[in-house]
Order: C-alpha cells, then sequence, then structure tokens
C-alpha cells in the first residue's frame, strides 16, 4: 500500500498505467478524484474526456475544474477537454468493454493526429445486474486493438460506489490492477502483495474503509426513519380526524370551519409525501435497489392512480384524461415501484396546472416495451432545466418553488426507479406550452422469475405507497 500525495498530486505517486480502477463512498469525493485525474492531464498536455451521466453533472464538472484553477471555456474551446453524458454503462459488462473501445477509438485518433501526447478519460460503473466488475483481459484487448505498438499514452479510469462493492468485488479489483481508495483526508493506493503482512494490512484497510462507509450510511438511514416514524405517527392522526371532521362524524362544519379543516387535511397530506419520498430516496442510498416482478395490469394500475388523484385535480378543476391503447395489456413490472412512478408523474402535472387545465395519461406498447405518456397544459419548461429537474430537491426554478411548493423529490425517485427497470425517462416542454414526461421500460423482464399456470397478476388495490 502507498500513500499518495495530497489533493491535487495524488496521481502523481502511482505506478503509470493504462486502466485504473478507484472506490468512493459518496459523490463528494468522486467529484474531487475526477478532478484531481483530469486536471493532471491537462497539465501534461493530454486529450481529456470526461463522462458524466447528465447535463446537470457536466456543469458540475465544469464549475469544479475552475475552482481548482483550470481554465476551462479555453481547454474546451482547444478541444484538449470535453465533457459529455454517457449514462452509468454496467446494464451489460461485454457492452461496457465495447463502448469503451468505441469511444476511445474515436477520440485517440482525433488527439494524436494534433499532436497530444496522451489521452485519458473516465467511467463511473454502478450495479443493476449481479456484477459490476468487468472483464479486464477484455478491456486489456480492447486497448491493444487500439494502440498495438504501446506507442501512444492512454489511460481510462474506472470508478466503483463503495457501498455497492462485495468484499470479493474488492479484491478482485486489488488483485487485477490496484485501486485508488481515500482513507481520512488522503488518498491511498491500493495494490496486491503476496507478503504475509502487507496482505494483512490490505485486507484491514479495505475493511475499515468499507465499515466506515457502511456506518455513516447506517447512522444517515437509522436517522431518517426514526425521524419519519415521529412525523408520521401524528401527521396520520392530524389526517385521519381532518378527515372525520368534514365527513361530520363529530357534527356539521360551516363553510369557514370545512374550508380551515380541509386546509389541514391538505397540507397534511402534502407533508406526508415529502416524509413519504425522503424516506424512498433514503432506501435508494442505503442499496434498496431490487425489484420484486409479478405480472402487472397497466390499464387497472393507470386507473388506480388517477381515482388516487381525482380529489386535488377537482380542487383545482382540471380535467384528467386516460388515453390507454387497448393492446397495452400486462406487463412485466415491480408493482409497487411502478404505481409510484405513475403517482410522482400525474401529481406533479396536476400540481403545476393551472385551473380548468387538462392533464391526460396513455400508455401503449410497442416492439415488446411499455411506453407511457403524461402530458399537461401547465407553465412548460425551458429546455436548458429538462436534465435538471431530475435532480433531488430541484424543481424548474426558483419563482415555480414558491409558487407551486413541494420539495423538487418525485421526478427524481420516479426516475430513479425507472432506471431500476431498465428504462428511461425524458420530458418534452417550452414554456408556456404544458409539458409531456415520457418513460419507457421493457413489457417482459429477463429478471422476472418464471410463472406458473397460476399466473400472479397483480390487481388495481388500493395499497397505499410504499
Amino acid at each position: 500500500m502507498k500513500n499518495t500525495d495530497k489533493y491535487p498530486e495524488f496521481f502523481s505517486s502511482i505506478p503509470q498505467s493504462s486502466q485504473l480502477s478507484a472506490v468512493y463512498s459518496n459523490t463528494e469525493e468522486l467529484t474531487e478524484l475526477l478532478v484531481a485525474y483530469f486536471k493532471q492531464g491537462i497539465e501534461h498536455g493530454e486529450c481529456c474526456l470526461w463522462t458524466v451521466k447528465d447535463a446537470q453533472e457536466v456543469e458540475k464538472a465544469k464549475n469544479e475544474l475552475e475552482k481548482a484553477g483550470v481554465n476551462v471555456g479555453e481547454y474546451l474551446t482547444s478541444s484538449q477537454l470535453e465533457i459529455i453524458t454517457i449514462g452509468t454503462l454496467s446494464k451489460n459488462i461485454p457492452l461496457f468493454e465495447s463502448a469503451v473501445k468505441e469511444i476511445m477509438e474515436k477520440r485517440c485518433e482525433k488527439a494524436f493526429s494534433e499532436g497530444l501526447p496522451g489521452f485519458r478519460m473516465n467511467v463511473d460503473i454502478t450495479r443493476t445486474e449481479s456484477s459490476l466488475i468487468p472483464d479486464h483481459e477484455r478491456l486489456e484487448e480492447c486497448l491493444r486493438e487500439i494502440n498495438p505498438d504501446n506507442r501512444r499514452k492512454l489511460t481510462y479510469l474506472c470508478t466503483f460506489p463503495l457501498g455497492e462493492l462485495s468484499g470479493s468485488e474488492l479484491f478482485e479489483l486489488v488483485e487485477e490492477n490496484g485501486i485508488i481508495v481515500k482513507r481520512g483526508e488522503k488518498w491511498k493506493y491500493l495494490v496486491h502483495t503476496c507478503n504475509g503482512n502487507g496482505q494483512k494490512d490490505l485486507d484491514t484497510t479495505l475493511l475499515k474503509a468499507k465499515k466506515d462507509a457502511e456506518a455513516t450510511n447506517r447512522a444517515k438511514n437509522s436517522f431518517i426513519m426514526n425521524m419519519s416514524h415521529e412525523l408520521r405517527t401524528p401527521l396520520n392522526s392530524v389526517i385521519g380526524f381532518s378527515d372525520l371532521l368534514l365527513e361530520g362524524a363529530f357534527g356539521p362544519l360551516n363553510t369557514k370551519q370545512s374550508k380551515y379543516v380541509n386546509n389541514i387535511l391538505l397540507s397534511g397530506k402534502s407533508l406526508l409525501e415529502i416524509i413519504n419520498n425522503l424516506l424512498d430516496i433514503s432506501r435508494l442510498e442505503a442499496g434498496e435497489k431490487t425489484l420484486k416482478y409479478q405480472d402487472v395490469d397497466i390499464a387497472s394500475l393507470i386507473g388506480e392512480v388517477r381515482i388516487s388523484l381525482l380529489s386535488p385535480a377537482s380542487v383545482k378543476k382540471i380535467s384528467v384524461e386516460l388515453k390507454i391503447d387497448p393492446s397495452v395489456g400486462i406487463v412485466q413490472a415491480d408493482i409497487t415501484k411502478l404505481r409510484q412512478i405513475l403517482y410522482n408523474l400525474l401529481s406533479n402535472a396536476i400540481k403545476f396546472t393551472p385551473v380548468k387545465g387538462k392533464v391526460a395519461i396513455g400508455a401503449c406498447k410497442k416492439e415488446g416495451v411499455l411506453e407511457v405518456k403524461v402530458s399537461d397544459n401547465g407553465i412548460g419548461l425551458s429546455k436548458e432545466i429538462h436534465e435538471k429537474i431530475f435532480m433531488p430537491f430541484t424543481q424548474g426554478d426558483s419563482s415555480a418553488s414558491r409558487g407551486y411548493g413541494g420539495a423538487g423529490l418525485g421526478l427524481f425517485i420516479a426516475k430513479n426507479f425507472v432506471d431500476l427497470h431498465g428504462g428511461k425517462l425524458w420530458v418534452d416542454s417550452e414554456p408556456g406550452k404544458g409539458s409531456t414526461f415520457t418513460f419507457t421500460i421493457p413489457a417482459k423482464s429477463e429478471n422476472a422469475p418464471a410463472q406458473d399456470n397460476e399466473t400472479k397478476k397483480a390487481k388495481s388495490s388500493p395499497k397505499g405507497k410504499n
């Protein structure tokens, strides 16, 4: 194990290799690592390709490089630096190696034809299937094909979230090529050694790093779980008694009393929704990303979600239309998470649609893929914030946030749940012309359990939110 210098110079003490691997505990560590990695490449005159998952991350990458003293505009203009959205490439491991090869071939040829001494890039790999470790030999083979005489300096960095790695996967990374990990305030480069003491030191460091990360996550998630319980217990009483008062269980209410009690009820339900969303995020960050597949009747499920939101829609006199293609039928999905996706998208449309507006939800099946659209004639969104709204605690703009309320968690959760199903979620919108949110998921999943003759069919029943 070798200590590296303090950020931003720690890469200088790592042995030169075409393939580097690193683990991180949170997004702050990942950003710090990549800033140092690409700053060193820029300073060495290399062509640098920073891959991120969405447009919001592009802006963050630029800002962090600027803070580190890099003139981002200059290097972007000269094409020495490029920041692109690529998403995670872990859904299909063979695709990962092919994608790396394709990207490097195109960019390398251009870089070296312009006389640059080297090329470097990164890829962040997260778990969506049983394993997230790429095939080391296949990666090396791809690099040899690109750089057969080894005259060109090619470097790529694979980053892995520490919380998603098992112990065996950690050791596999170390044995293959060594890994970079942050311990305390410094980054360290861990390599496999045959020496007994060295192996013991490595084992201890890895175990402590993983335990520290897991302990931090457990403490945070435990706090959220406990606080949500303490908040939801009295909140459910507030909601329940408000319902009883409005129903006249304790005697009739006059107009003013009904108005105020209804305000209490709506505010209580809004707060409960925020608490449930925080719990969903906590579960996602804790690694609860498994799906319980079953057959789902899409038309029934959409109808159920529509009925659950008729009350807030009727308050604003908004019509909610259904446009379900008869052929949509059954899909294999996690019904709880699919219900949450639909609920979040439909409630979001109702929230941002003006009084007497229109909201429509449609579904169809195309070439084995379920496509669902939720449209409204609300305030709309400018193109530059289409990606931003899928970030947590974010809405279209500050004025909308003040005018419409909400914590900005619904779309973030919906996108994560769609991603778990191997699908995509996006928005088409213009200011003043409404918005259309579309998501697609496979109609039949390879991960769904085999069904017998008594196939379990998901019926639309009021199970509430997860």
